[in-house]
């Protein structure tokens, strides 16, 4: 009988590695700065990409829009966002940092560099950029078999 290799497997380690930078960051954050991950993580993205629509936003930040939506109703309604209607598209809003919250980047912007320091501590620059290309490579091997699957 085949055996699959659960503990040595690629996808999940990839999941594993994932999911564990996910909530130790998620948790850090709460703590220093008392944002939950997906508002820290508007403010970034909007920080990078200003007035983007939700759907954007979603997808740049990995979360599915319901989740989204009600991240930025509190942000809005705590004063850290500002939804304006899109000229282009009257059914969407387009996304803006306030004063508040673009105070924060700089914070956040440090947060995160010293986060990825540590959860990367022992790891060689060589071995760091050897994992990105290898990453690349198999996100777009899947994405191009994704694209297969979904042309039929």
């Amino acid at each position: 009988m085949k055996e699959l290799g659960f503990d040595d497997d690629i996808g999940v380690l990839i999941m594993r590695a994932s999911k564990a930078i996910d909530k130790t960051a998620t948790l850090d954050m709460i703590n220093q700065h008392g944002f939950t991950g997906s508002q820290w993580r508007v403010i970034l993205a909007l920080s990078i990409n200003e007035g983007m629509n939700q759907k954007d936003i979603a997808d740049m930040i990995f979360l599915e829009t319901p989740t989204l939506v009600s991240a930025i109703d509190k942000m809005e309604k705590n004063g850290l966002l500002e939804r304006k209607p899109d000229l282009e598209d009257r059914r969407n809003n387009k996304i803006f940092l306030t004063k508040k919250s673009k105070a924060l980047i700089e914070p956040l912007v440090d947060f995160i560099l010293e986060f990825r320091k540590l959860v990367t501590k022992n790891v060689s620059a060589k071995d760091l950029e050897i994992t990105k290309e290898v990453l690349q490579k198999i996100a777009k091997n899947a994405d191009a078999r994704y694209d297969e699957i979904t042309k039929k």
